[in-house]
């Protein structure tokens, strides 16, 4: 299913929606929910899960929500926590939390504070932690992380703060010095910080010092000067200079 679910145009968003309408999203959580610990399964389970839910029209974020009301958030929070050194299942599980966590309407919100309540943030910083090495982890974690860290009310600054509090800061300029050349991770490095460091109050003012002091201002740098041709780079890349300045 993960493969047949696959691809972004509009056959491939047909088949999504096909898959959909035949009940394979409440199957594939089911299966998550029934082998937590084969690798395997959780693996590519999150795989077919992220795969159905790539979209962000309104059938797409129907399919997003119905993963979440089938407690696809909640497995795959699980998953990454029940096997932290196999690198398929957390590069796919942060790939499925940013994906569920997507959106900032009030379902999307409920969705990110379902996220948080089961424990992503700090499942995602511990991805980041114990892959330095593997890029799409880093990429997808960071993405992830920027999801999960996206909004300014009371809830989205306790989510900054919880996932500095959990190194989340330290991990994403580490992932952007790592891997300098993957635009994916420089890309979603940016965004991460953005958003982590993001607000007015004390406590954001030291997120944003504590990014500084870890070398974001080098890494976002780095960034702009090795992938100058990349848009997202560089407005990602200038917002969060301009947030640190």
């Amino acid at each position: 299913m993960a493969r047949v679910c696959s691809g972004i145009d509009a056959a491939a968003f047909a088949r999504k929606q096909r898959a959909a309408d035949a009940g394979v999203i409440e199957v594939v959580v089911a299966a998550l929910q029934a082998h937590p610990q084969d690798a395997g399964v959780q693996q590519f389970g999150c795989l077919a899960m992220n795969n159905l839910c790539i979209g962000t029209d309104a059938a797409g974020l129907a399919r997003i929500q119905r993963a979440a009301d089938a407690g696809g958030i909640e497995l795959a929070v699980a998953a990454l926590q029940a096997h932290p050194q196999v690198a398929g299942v957390q590069q796919f599980g942060c790939l499925a939390m940013a994906n569920v966590c997507f959106g900032s309407d009030a379902v999307g919100l409920a969705r990110i504070q379902r996220a948080a309540d089961a424990g992503a943030i700090e499942a995602i910083v511990a991805a980041l932690q114990a892959h330095p090495q593997v890029a799409v982890v880093q990429q997808y974690g960071c993405c992830a992380l920027g999801n999960v860290c996206a909004g300014d009310d009371a809830a989205g600054l306790a989510h900054k703060q919880r996932a500095a509090d959990a190194g989340g800061i330290e991990l994403a300029v580490a992932a952007m010095q790592a891997h300098p050349q993957d635009v994916g991770v420089q890309q979603d490095g940016c965004r991460a910080l953005f958003n982590m460091c993001f607000g007015s109050d004390a406590a954001a003012r030291a997120r944003r010092q504590g990014a500084v002091t870890a070398g974001a201002t080098e890494a976002v740098a780095g960034a702009m000067q090795a992938h100058p041709g990349d848009a997202a780079v560089r407005s990602r890349g200038q917002h969060l200079r301009d947030l640190l300045a």
